[in-house]
């Protein structure tokens, strides 16, 4: 009888400490996609420059390797795909080509994207 108590209550323990650490796990998901949504919305802020062409390439270039970098981070596969919307978004600006036309389609297609992006942090 003894025996089984003491496994009762050890299984009990054991039992408290998976739901504990559970508990921390999922709030450590939860910084991480909070962290990661604040970033891949602070990325999902780029803006063409018509002034520069040069430069805007360089910098959609390295935005998209940024958002694709943090959608592998993401756990979540909702914000992974929403993230790497948002690179493939910001990576398709055809640079060469950017005229007032180009740039207001691009910037429709962008806020999609970003009220995807959006909603997947919501």
């Amino acid at each position: 009888m003894r025996h089984r108590l003491i496994t009762a209550l050890s299984a009990a323990a054991l039992l408290g400490a998976l739901t504990a650490c559970q508990a921390v796990q999922d709030a450590g998901n939860a910084a991480d996609k909070t962290s990661i949504c604040l970033e891949a919305l602070r990325l999902a802020n780029f803006s063409p420059s018509t002034q520069n062409l040069e430069q805007t390439a360089q910098d959609a270039k390295k935005t998209s390797e940024e958002l694709t970098g943090l959608a592998e981070r993401a756990a979540d596969t909702t914000l992974r795909d929403a993230i790497n919307g948002m690179a493939e978004q910001v990576q398709s600006l055809s640079v060469p080509n950017l005229d007032p036309t180009t740039v207001t389609n691009w910037a429709q297609q962008k806020l999609n994207a970003f009220t995807t992006l959006a909603q997947a942090c919501g």
